[in-house]
């Protein structure tokens, strides 16, 4: 399972002016308010999402998808622990599809971790877009990006390990070409753009990726006249430790980490740790902020938000629309919390 990590931004819609302003005690004092309507009211297709404490967590929430009557009264009630749902899971009921939420008490910062068919860090962005629009908050957009570095041919080509070497070639071009006839018979099929992996046959493709990158992108960007689209690999600076990533020449990479379901740690504790000891996460989130050109506001409106008595307030004229969501029908099944993610 991977924790992916994401910095997040607030819009003005009247002005289209965009800052920094931490969320965290908003989602906390919506959480920790009695307007149950209001937190029901988040649905997709037959299920409902919850976004709520885990008892003991202090900056990760359970971001949950469910229709379980049982499990959504513990929700209701805040009553929820890592086991209510860990141990449903294990007993194989199909029960939900759970994700988990980090929010950074200080820096806009938010990690998520999910496995296949769990709400994603794009439904978690929607999520709170409802919110602030059920609440009255409609002139806020929120949005999330990821927090990201780049890869360079020096760089890649000082991998000390590579495992697997990936080639995304074009369809019209003329790698692309014959490619397509091979496989059709036709050179110009309607197709779109090719990803070749190449797996060793030994335990390292490091000459044979060095080689590659010499070749297909000798001028730092993997774009010729071949179609060679970009070139990547999975692969690692040190042979002897640390953990294989996929590098790709001149794209952006999500900052990610890995958790491991099956360690006698449980999951919210690992991702609290990762987030702490992660040496990356503080110069991304400073390069984001440069690069977005962001600066932390004050917010008069906001900041009543923080106030768990304005939900309730808010709760008789806002939770009409809730219906109106576009559905989800994807069926209800079990999903293991040591499935790898995908999204």
């Amino acid at each position: 399972m991977k924790l992916r990590y994401f910095g997040y931004h607030l819009r003005k819609f009247d002005t289209q002016k965009t800052f920094l302003f931490n969320i965290k005690s908003i989602v906390d004092a919506f959480i920790s308010s009695n307007n149950m309507e209001l937190k029901s009211s988040f649905k997709r297709g037959d299920d409902k999402l919850y976004l709520t404490h885990i008892a003991g967590q202090k900056n990760v929430y359970y971001f949950v998808r469910t229709s379980d009557d049982d499990l959504i009264k513990r929700i209701n009630e805040q009553n929820l622990t890592v086991s209510d749902i860990t141990d449903k899971l294990s007993a194989n009921e199909k029960v939900a599809y759970v994700s988990y939420v980090y929010l950074n008490d200080t820096d806009n910062i938010m990690a998520c971790a999910s496995s296949t068919s769990c709400p994603r860090f794009d439904d978690f962005a929607d999520y709170i877009n409802e919110l602030f629009n059920k609440v009255g908050l409609k002139n806020y957009d929120f949005f999330i990006d990821a927090l990201t570095s780049n890869s360079n041919k020096a760089d890649l080509m000082n991998m000390e390990m590579v495992n697997s070497v990936y080639v995304d070639v074009a369809a019209d071009k003329s790698l692309g070409k014959l490619i397509a006839k091979e496989l059709t018979g036709n050179p110009n099929a309607s197709l779109g753009n090719f990803r070749i992996t190449i797996e060793p046959t030994g335990s390292n493709l490091k000459q044979t990726f060095v080689n590659m990158l010499a070749r297909l992108a000798p001028t730092g960007k993997a774009k010729n006249t071949q179609g060679v689209i970009r070139i990547g690999a999975k692969a690692k600076h040190n042979e002897l430790k640390g953990q294989l990533n996929d590098y790709w020449l001149d794209n952006e990479n999500n900052l990610t980490d890995n958790l491991n379901p099956k360690a006698k740690t449980k999951l919210p504790d690992q991702i609290t740790a990762k987030h702490d000891e992660n040496s990356y996460l503080d110069n991304l989130y400073k390069a984001y902020v440069k690069n977005k050109n962001l600066k932390s506001e004050a917010d008069t409106l906001l900041a009543t938000y923080a106030d768990k008595t304005q939900f309730a307030k808010k709760a008789k004229n806002q939770v009409t629309q809730a219906d109106a969501e576009p559905a989800n029908d994807e069926p209800t099944t079990l999903v293991p919390l040591n499935s790898e993610a995908t999204s």
